[in-house]
């Protein structure tokens, strides 16, 4: 029987077989793990494969949703650290010399770790550029954009008005949901909440009740997406929200397919102002890392 020495110099793990392990484990499919990585699918399927042939273990339950194994599962949690060290060893080799400020505006639907991470990660490879981040919803955003007052923005928009110079991280549907257990009756006066004017879509979804002959009222106005959902669950009203803002207090209003609601993108757009060279350094560090999503 090989040693224990011998078996380990026979395993060797590479890291984009963990990454790819990684984003099955996360996102439940090898399909969606596909479109975060920007890879096929079934070069996913084969990086799982050849990592298991290696440890000689299964890693994954395959199915309608992919799950880790125990197996799977204890390796993953090395692979979360060594992923970060091979990724946090490349980007301090790959530091730019490139200087400058850049000022990002982005809507408050990227309030999780993925965008804090990824500005993390661009100033640890371009320490020397001062990154000045200002948040609110996409309509304010894209007049900072055109302002001046940013540089570059991340932004939710109707596809309807997406420029041929976006950058588009991923598209969905707009839906109307309501509170579970809540009901709203069209034929009365309907509810709504809303974002406020700072949204982006907001007329979009106002004007297609209207054209429906459906009377709603604004029943409570919040720039945040904790508050709007909160309101949504407490069954305060009816809010359009695309599907990756739907909590499990929430479901579709029933009678909301009849009022039709644009398809959403999230994009990347940029201003005139600013250094080319800086807004592409940061353009291609969020679209590499952000694209593909939701969709």
């Amino acid at each position: 029987m090989p040693s224990s020495s011998v078996i380990l110099s026979l395993v060797k793990l590479d890291i984009e077989s963990l990454r790819a392990l990684q984003a099955v484990a996360e996102t439940g499919t090898f399909t969606a793990a596909a479109a975060r990585l920007g890879m096929t699918q079934s070069a996913v399927s084969w990086k799982i494969k050849r990592l298991e042939e290696r440890v000689g273990l299964d890693l994954v339950k395959r199915g309608q949703e992919i799950e880790p194994t125990p197996d799977g599962s204890d390796l993953l949690s090395y692979a979360d650290k060594l992923i970060t060290i091979h990724d946090e060893a490349v980007e301090r080799l790959g530091r730019s010399d490139l200087e400058g400020v850049v000022r990002l505006g982005s809507n408050e639907d990227l309030r999780g770790g993925d965008l804090a991470d990824v500005l993390a990660r661009f100033g640890r490879m371009y320490p020397q550029i001062r990154l000045d981040v200002r948040v609110q919803l996409s309509g304010t955003v894209c007049e900072w954009l055109d302002d001046g007052t940013v540089d570059l923005a991340v932004v939710q928009i109707p596809s309807t008005d997406v420029r041929p110079d976006d950058i588009v991280l991923w598209s969905d549907r707009l839906r109307w949901v309501k509170g579970v257990g809540h009901s709203f009756d069209p034929g009365e006066i309907v509810p709504v909440v809303s974002f406020g004017p700072g949204l982006a879509y907001l007329d979009h979804a106002t004007e297609a009740l209207a054209r429906a002959g459906i009377r709603s009222r604004t029943i409570l106005e919040c720039p945040m997406l904790s508050g709007v959902q909160a309101a949504v669950e407490a069954g305060l009203g009816v809010a359009a929200v695309h599907s990756g803002n739907i909590t499990e207090a929430m479901t579709e209003w029933e009678h909301g397919s009849a009022f039709e609601l644009p398809e959403l993108c999230e994009v990347i757009r940029s201003s005139h102002h600013g250094d080319p060279g800086i807004l592409d350094a940061l353009k291609n560090m969020l679209s590499n890392a952000l694209v593909g999503e939701r969709s």
